[in-house]
């Protein structure tokens, strides 16, 4: 029987393969195989994610409601009035957050996300007898295995 199973490259993978050996399954039984991941082909859905946009509208009206209560409180002391300075700082505030939002997800934030969003994953392929498979999946969910499953 063979046992497959994914991993997150992690210490985690090396205690669980210690513990098989200490089981008493042979270094020959057990196979692990390093992942490719293509960093290298652009994602086209990217720069087409919605998200960016709706997170950059939500915090330009979190933006917008905070400096209208500022522009309404001096509007009674200003000679317009609250009302158009209201106005005026409502639409100041949101263009200030929209484009900050913007200009942080655009610059400063994409090779950051992009980077965290594959992890390096591992495959362990282990040869034992269908009466160890038990004890063999309890030690590789035990030491957090993305996925296991047998042939």
């Amino acid at each position: 029987m063979l046992i497959i199973s994914t991993f997150e490259h992690s210490i985690e993978v090396e205690e669980a393969l210690a513990v098989l050996e200490q089981m008493g399954l042979a270094r020959n039984e057990i196979m692990t195989i390093m992942m490719d991941n293509y960093m290298d082909i652009p994602d086209h859905n990217y720069n087409s994610n919605p998200n960016k946009k709706t997170l950059a509208f939500e915090v330009g009206m979190a933006t917008s409601t905070a400096v209208t209560v500022i522009g309404i409180s001096l509007g009674f002391i200003l000679y317009w009035g609250p009302i158009i300075w209201g106005v005026i700082s409502a639409i100041c505030g949101f263009m200030i957050g929209y484009c900050i939002t913007r200009y942080i997800q655009t610059k400063l934030l994409k090779h950051v996300i992009r980077k965290k969003e594959r992890l390096p994953e591992l495959a362990v392929i282990i040869q034992c007898h269908e009466e160890r498979f038990k004890e063999v999946q309890h030690v590789l969910w035990e030491y957090q295995a993305l996925s296991v499953g047998k042939f």
